[in-house]
């Protein structure tokens, strides 16, 4: 399963009601964070967008986690020894 796209992201949060400049005032952040994370991994910001849309994060973006719907990529205490 691939990462939903920019676009696919934007439309379903225009079809809950809500913006990208919503999120960004409610979470005190500028609109221009959010449009970055929409292209690169963020995972404070795909919370953010997740939680408005009303799914889990790895649902959105399932190319950033594993089966266990743990962050992939991430240093861990064994990788980073």
């Amino acid at each position: 399963m691939s990462n939903w796209t920019k676009q696919q992201i934007l439309f379903a949060l225009r079809e809950s009601g809500t913006t990208v400049a919503a999120i960004a005032e409610k979470a005190e952040i500028s609109r221009f964070t959010i449009y970055g994370a929409l292209e690169q991994p963020y995972p404070k910001v795909a919370n953010l967008i997740s939680e408005a849309l009303g799914k889990q994060p790895h649902d959105i973006w399932p190319e950033h986690y594993d089966a266990t719907g743990a962050r992939r990529g991430l240093l861990t205490r064994e990788r980073a020894a």
